[in-house]
């Protein structure tokens, strides 16, 4: 029997990171869109074309990945997001990176922001967000100086979210994850960092302890990054 389901159209942006990579791979798998591109500066990944046996940390995501549509653009370039955007029914954004407190808010905040803006122009009807768990009223991370680390980070995700929340009331998810680990290629040139090894343990005494990770879970900060 023929599926009478309209398939809709995926874009994620920052697909080439370790988070987008998984939600582009999660994408493909589930079956449930017509198609699937990701808008990136560098373009696809090297686990999109690679499936060497020297290459394992890659192999599982390869197949799904040599699916994706990736165009090569800068998120901050409105012509190369109207594009992008021009036939897409639904957009994530899990656009983020770490430096100084500027250039945090502008990558954290700013380019989401103005993904949000032309989604809404072009007629996206669904609008993704991968935040931060630190984003929530009263949490440690909103209250840090503008002088200290993370700053940037937690108040450009903020904002985009107030964007977003704005933008589509009706028609927008949000996901505050805490630490996120995992085998990744943080260093480049596919130097890879088993975060798993220091990520699962601190999980599993957040979530899986008792009374252990309640109290864990109070501690400011920590206790929502663990859990």
């Amino acid at each position: 029997m023929a599926s009478n389901i309209i398939k809709k159209r995926l874009l994620i942006l920052g697909g080439n990171g370790y988070v987008g990579q998984n939600i582009c791979h999660a994408a493909i798998q589930s079956n449930n869109f017509a198609a699937v591109r990701s808008l990136n500066r560098s373009g696809p990944p090297p686990s999109a074309t690679t499936s060497s046996p020297n290459d394992q940390h890659h192999n599982h995501l390869s197949p799904s990945l040599s699916q994706v549509e990736w165009i090569s653009g800068d998120i901050f370039d409105q012509s190369a997001r109207q594009d992008a955007m021009s036939d897409v029914d639904t957009v994530i954004s899990c656009v983020g990176a770490f430096g100084s407190n500027e250039f945090m808010q502008r990558v954290c905040g700013d380019a989401t922001i103005e993904a949000i803006r032309t989604a809404k122009e072009v007629g996206v009807s669904q609008f993704g967000f991968v935040s931060s768990a630190q984003v929530y009223e009263g949490s440690v991370g909103l209250k840090l100086p503008a002088s200290m680390p993370m700053h940037g980070y937690f108040q450009g995700k903020l904002r985009a979210e107030k964007e977003l929340l704005g933008s589509y009331p009706e028609g927008h998810v949000i996901v505050r994850p805490g630490f996120i680990y995992g085998l990744r290629d943080v260093m480049g040139g596919g130097r890879m960092v088993p975060l798993q090894f220091v990520g699962g343990p601190i999980s599993f005494m957040g979530t899986r302890m008792g009374p252990i990770s309640s109290l864990i879970q109070a501690i400011p900060f920590v206790g929502t990054e663990c859990s």
